[in-house]
């Protein structure tokens, strides 16, 4: 595997996500995400949130449409040159230290890993040597970010990265993703409006099968915006 040589470039066109024995949880999906871009995704449960990250990894096929990332397919990038994701559970391998779940990572990214640098910019500060399974939630979520930026991803995908964190955390996680647009491109799925205001370009609002991309509103998402916004959940996406 090739570590990226900076953030990468997302095209989605016409995409329809969703499992092949039901209808698509998210039509007619059609974007552009700029390389270093901070993407957030917002919908209720249910509205395809993940289901959309396991179709840009590469691991979900689409129902219909294409995704590619700097050219190609989701899988062929990911096979190439790696993503970063953090899944919305942090589950720990029972037995496994800290240490060695970031040298398995290490081995799977191969030459350019850095567990240094991905720890320092994830905020991993207690000791490493202590078994992950025994970690508080919000150390399992750190650990789980070092780990997605093992290999320097162009492009990482963080889903509730909030989850866990106490309100100090959060701010610095602010401050984290910042960071990380300089190396990567980053899509971050969260419930936290008001963090994603301060954290994000823009907005993809998902829900009842449609999509909307927006300008984080100056004023914070207030109950008459997103009530506007998912009352007309097919306002398009650009």
């Amino acid at each position: 595997m090739t570590p990226s040589n900076g953030p990468a470039d997302l095209t989605v066109a016409d995409l329809d996500i969703g499992y092949l024995a039901g209808d698509p949880i998210l039509r007619g999906l059609t974007l552009d995400v700029a390389p270093g871009e901070v993407l957030a995704v917002v919908g209720p449960n249910g509205a395809g949130k993940t289901t959309l990250f396991r179709t840009l990894l590469g691991v979900l096929p689409p129902l219909a449409g294409e995704a590619t990332i700097s050219g190609l397919s989701p899988a062929a990038y990911r096979a190439t040159h790696g993503v970063g994701y953090l899944a919305e559970d942090t589950v720990m391998p029972s037995g496994w230290s800290c240490d060695g779940i970031l040298a398995l990572a290490v081995a799977a990214v191969g030459p350019g890993a850095d567990t240094d640098a991905a720890c320092e910019l994830a905020g991993v500060d207690y000791p490493t040597s202590r078994l992950a399974e025994k970690l508080s939630k919000g150390m399992r979520r750190r650990l789980g970010l070092a780990v997605a930026l093992v290999g320097r991803p162009g492009l990482l995908f963080l889903d509730e990265p909030e989850a866990g964190l106490d309100p100090g955390q959060r701010i610095r996680l602010r401050g984290k993703v910042e960071e990380l647009a300089a190396t990567s491109t980053v899509l971050v799925a969260s419930h936290d409006l008001g963090e994603l205001a301060v954290m994000a370009d823009r907005v993809l609002l998902i829900g009842n099968g449609g999509a909307r991309l927006v300008q984080p509103p100056p004023d914070g998402f207030t109950r008459e915006f997103l009530e506007e916004t998912f009352l007309d959940p097919h306002g398009g996406s650009s």
